[in-house]
């Protein structure tokens, strides 16, 4: 996770505040059958794919939240990394769970994070230790980890309208032949 030359953060949090939109404008008015399109071939649907953004961000909130303390904490997924990302999605039920319900608490996180980081002066050079996976352990500035989630959920909103966009015309079969 560690940056050459540090973001600014005023962008980061633009970024950051602006995914609960973009995911809303794309899922909102989207009928239950169109949830169910893989978000790409082999993988998890839109929905699933949307709920894993909540749940990832709902995680990593408490990391950026622990992150503002006065001690640099340490922060890691041990329990969640314990098991595949897709076991996960049946043990908190991404194929039956309502849309509507993880675009609101995606809303409200965000909403409520990026309030709490906008009024902590100079919150983006505050750390927090991750652990990885394989129990290293490396410190890193909080404008980093919201990066990554600001990141992470803009690659999936991407991933779902690439999946939602219409295939692309053959032009050679829409053009009149002749002769």
């Amino acid at each position: 996770m560690s940056k050459a030359s540090s973001p600014d953060p005023a962008v980061v949090l633009t970024k950051f505040n602006a995914a609960p939109s973009e995911l809303e404008a794309l899922l909102s008015d989207l009928p239950d059958n169109q949830l169910q399109i893989e978000a790409h071939p082999g993988g998890w649907t839109i929905a699933q794919v949307a709920h894993h953004i909540t749940d990832g961000d709902d995680l990593w909130k408490a990391c950026i939240l622990a992150g503002l303390g006065e001690a640099v904490p340490v922060f890691g997924l041990e329990w969640y990394w314990s098991l595949p990302q897709d076991k996960w999605s049946q043990c908190w039920h991404y194929a039956s769970r309502p849309i509507a319900d993880s675009l609101g608490m995606f809303r409200a996180n965000r909403r409520i994070t990026a309030t709490i980081l906008a009024r902590t002066p100079r919150w983006w050079a505050r750390q927090v230790t991750i652990k990885s996976r394989s129990g290293d352990l490396e410190t890193i500035a909080l404008l980093d980890v919201v990066e990554s989630q600001a990141n992470h959920a803009m690659q999936h909103v991407e991933e779902i309208r690439k999946a939602l966009a219409p295939p692309p015309r053959d032009e050679g079969a829409s053009r009149p032949t002749t002769r």
